[in-house]
């Protein structure tokens, strides 16, 4: 049986600190282009989230506003947030770094994270 967030990857950072921290790879789907008023997350599927912005796939600026919604949802400097796979690709890997999952355990934070995501889909309007 899978969980509904298996699609998201909780990997410990390697640092220096005291405090155990952890990235967060979420896979995306990219919509760049897209108008101002669809720009956000637009769907959390089963195995990658689908995310719109407006930005156009050039000199890196749908990477750097897709890195933005990120920093928004997870409350995270933008520094934080960064693609690690798919530069030049619709489809993106996306880290989330050096995040504290609390005492709850990894598998109550995806959950969390997943919760976080679904909330921040953009409702369409017709």
């Amino acid at each position: 049986m899978s969980c509904p967030y298996s699609f998201l990857r909780l990997i410990p950072s390697k640092t220096l600190c005291s405090r155990k921290l952890f990235n967060l790879h979420i896979p995306c789907y990219v919509k760049p282009n897209s108008s101002a008023r669809r720009t956000g997350i637009t769907n959390v599927g089963t195995n990658k989230v689908e995310i719109s912005v407006a930005a156009v796939p050039r000199d890196g600026a749908a990477n750097i506003a897709v890195s933005h919604i990120f920093a928004e949802i997870f409350k995270v400097p933008k520094s934080s947030v960064e693609v690690i796979r798919g530069a030049k690709s619709r489809e993106k890997t996306v880290r989330v770094a050096d995040l504290e999952i609390g005492d709850d355990g990894e598998e109550a934070y995806l959950q969390r994270a997943t919760q976080k995501l679904k909330a921040a889909v953009k409702i369409r309007s017709s």
